[in-house]
């Protein structure tokens, strides 16, 4: 697969689409991970077909961009047919709890990305209304991009109260370097609750997407194996991942017990580890 933007540090092709999407390209849509991983770290969760999600891009803690599907391919982000077949669609690296904050490094890519985006696809403006009815009846131009959101289509905190609530200044700041104008309304207040599952060698039931997702956050950060090589990516909560865990939690002072719960993934996810 080839990046659609020279903006692209890591390209990871992803199994998980429905190919070409059968609308024309009207939206935008910005995810929050739930987690401050490497763009490299997301694009490897998705290259798993079990994993059975996506998205066009994700940005990670860093501000690094990788890109897992072709902007015209369909990805399945948002919990929605038709939103997916509109959108691109922007996974950003955040904190695992309440606002799900990103860092400004992400951010400040996030905005680079969607003007490339613009530039790239025609697109003169970006358009914010907070207002799901407004939005999902509005009717973009062909050089609008609509800016929308997952918690309009399924129960989720997506893409956070962080980042949903600079949504009017990313939409005023995309749009001053394309030059064109932001319409935004009044926010309706929406929640919901996003949480990991506790992850130990015995004792728990450990949700295979996690483990791996586990896994990958400790290879990245050079945590090995009992075995002293580079862990496995399997899912499977061994005796390396379960070692490789408490080498991770003697190294950031905390309770050494190779039980993965709030605050070891808190710390895990939040880039800034040792």
């Amino acid at each position: 697969m080839i990046a659609d933007s020279k903006l692209i540090s890591v390209v990871v092709p992803s199994p998980n689409h429905s190919g070409k999407r059968v609308y024309p390209l009207t939206r935008v849509s910005v995810h929050c991970v739930v987690g401050q991983c490497y763009a490299k770290s997301l694009g490897d969760l998705f290259a798993d077909a079990g994993f059975e999600a996506s998205s066009n891009y994700g940005i990670g803690f860093d501000g690094k961009i990788g890109q897992y599907l072709p902007e015209a391919y369909r990805s399945w982000c948002t919990s929605s047919y038709d939103n997916d077949n509109r959108a691109i669609t922007i996974e950003v690296a955040s904190d695992t709890f309440h606002p799900y904050k990103v860092t400004q490094a992400a951010y400040d890519a996030l905005i680079k990305l969607l003007v490339d985006i613009c530039k790239r696809n025609g697109k003169k403006k970006v358009i914010w209304f907070s207002d799901k009815s407004k939005s999902l009846s509005y009717q973009p131009k062909s050089d609008e991009l609509l800016m929308t959101v997952h918690r309009w289509f399924a129960n989720k905190a997506c893409p956070g109260d962080y980042l949903y609530d600079l949504h009017p200044q990313i939409a005023t700041q995309v749009n001053k370097q394309l030059g064109g104008t932001t319409v935004t309304t009044t926010r309706k207040t929406e929640t919901a609750t996003l949480t990991f599952n506790y992850l130990a060698l015995s004792g728990y039931t450990n949700v295979p997407a996690q483990v791996k997702m586990l896994q990958r956050l400790l290879r990245d950060i050079q945590y090995k194996g009992k075995d002293g090589k580079e862990l496995t990516i399997n899912s499977k909560f061994d005796a390396n991942t379960d070692h490789a865990v408490r080498a991770f939690q003697k190294k950031n002072k905390l309770t050494v017990d190779g039980i993965v719960g709030p605050a070891t993934w808190a710390l895990l996810t939040g880039g800034k580890v040792k």
